[in-house]
C-alpha cells in the first residue's frame, strides 16, 4: 500500500483502519486501543460496506440457475466415476445375477493359467524328489559293495552277461551282480530308481567289462562308473537299429542320470551321457583304454 493510500482513493488513514478490519474480518470490537477519532473512523468504514447490502441487484434468471445446478452435478457425477473401481459386472435375473459371458472367458482363462502353473510346479517337484531317492538308493549300494569287498578281500560281486559276446569280440562279458548285495548288504528297493517308470532291471544298469578289464580297473585304481540310471539305447545295439550315444535316461524326464563310482560317491550327470570324455552307453573300442560301459 502506497503512502498515498490505495483503497477506493481514501485517505491513508481510512486505508489503514479499512486494513486493520479486515485482519479482524469486520469486527470492531475485536479492534483495541482506538482513540475517539479511530473508532469513529471505523465506525463510518463500516456504515459505508453497509450500504453496499442494500445495493440493488436484480434476480437470476430460473433457466441459470437449472443450468448451473446441473454443471455441478455433471462434474459430481465424473468426479464419482472417477474414484470407482471397476467390478466385474452382472446382470440381474429373475433367479439371481448372471454373469456375461465375455467375464466368464476372462475367469476360465485365469482358472487355466493358475492350473497350468501348478501342475508344471508339481512336475519339477516330483522330478527332484526321485533324483533325490535315486541317488539315495546308489548310496546304499555303494555302501553294500564296499562292505562287500571288505568281507572278500576286495572283490566286486558279477555275474556273467550272457547275450553281449558280439560286443566285447565274442568273449561273454562279466557284469557287476547286485543279486549277491541282497539282505546283508543292501535291500531290494534301494536296487530300483523311482523314476524308470518300469523300465526292465530295475531302473540302473551296471558295469559291463571283460574279466581282463575288471583287472585292469582294479590294478589301476582308477575310478569310474559302478551303476548309473537305465541305459536307453542297449536294446538298439543288440538288434543293430540305429542309435544315438548321446541319448539321455529316460528316468528322470530327460532330465539327466544319476551315477554311482567305485568309491561310494554319486554325481547327477546333466545333458549328454558322456564321463572323462567316454560315451557310457556305448563300448569303446579303442586299444589301451579302459571303457565305461553300462548295460542292464
Amino acid at each position: 500500500m502506497s503512502n498515498q493510500g490505495d483503497h477506493f482513493n481514501l485517505c491513508k488513514a481510512d486505508a489503514d483502519m479499512l486494513d486493520r478490519l479486515v485482519d479482524v474480518g469486520f469486527e470492531i470490537d475485536q479492534l483495541e486501543d482506538l482513540t475517539k477519532e479511530e473508532q469513529l473512523r471505523a465506525s463510518n468504514i463500516l456504515k459505508m460496506f453497509g450500504l453496499l447490502k442494500q445495493y440493488p441487484v436484480e434476480d437470476a434468471s430460473d433457466t441459470l440457475i437449472d443450468v448451473t445446478l446441473a454443471r455441478i452435478d455433471q462434474y459430481e457425477s465424473k468426479h464419482r466415476a472417477s474414484m470407482h473401481i471397476q467390478t466385474v459386472d452382472v446382470q440381474a435375473t429373475s433367479s439371481g445375477f448372471a454373469f456375461r459371458m465375455p467375464d466368464l472367458i476372462s475367469i476360465a482363462c485365469m482358472v487355466l493359467i493358475g492350473a497350468s502353473l501348478v501342475i508344471w510346479l508339481g512336475r519339477g517337484t516330483r522330478a527332484q524328489s526321485m533324483s533325490y531317492q535315486c541317488a539315495n538308493n546308489m548310496a546304499a549300494v555303494g555302501m553294500g559293495l564296499a562292505n562287500f569287498a571288505f568281507d572278500n578281500n576286495g572283490a566286486v560281486p558279477t555275474t556273467s552277461a550272457v547275450g553281449l559276446g558280439s560286443l566285447f569280440g565274442g568273449v561273454t562279458p562279466d557284469r557287476m551282480n547286485p543279486d549277491a548285495l541282497l539282505g546283508e548288504y543292501c535291500s531290494t528297493h534301494h536296487l530300483h530308481c523311482p523314476g524308470h517308470e518300469g523300465t526292465d532291471g530295475g531302473g540302473f544298469s551296471y558295469q559291463t567289462q571283460r574279466k581282463e578289464i575288471w583287472d585292469a580297473l582294479k590294478r589301476h585304481r582308477r575310478v569310474f562308473v559302478v551303476l548309473s540310471d537305465t541305459n536307453p539305447i542297449l536294446d538298439a545295439i543288440l538288434t543293430g537299429r540305429t542309435h544315438n550315444p548321446l541319448t539321455p535316461s529316460q528316468n528322470h524326464g530327460g532330465n539327466g542320470q544319476n551315477q554311482l563310482l567305485d568309491d561310494g560317491s554319486t554325481i547327477s550327470l546333466v545333458g549328454p551321457p558322456v564321463l572323462g570324455g567316454d560315451k557310457i552307453w556305448v563300448p569303446d573300442r579303442r586299444p589301451g583304454r579302459i571303457d565305461i560301459f553300462l548295460t542292464h
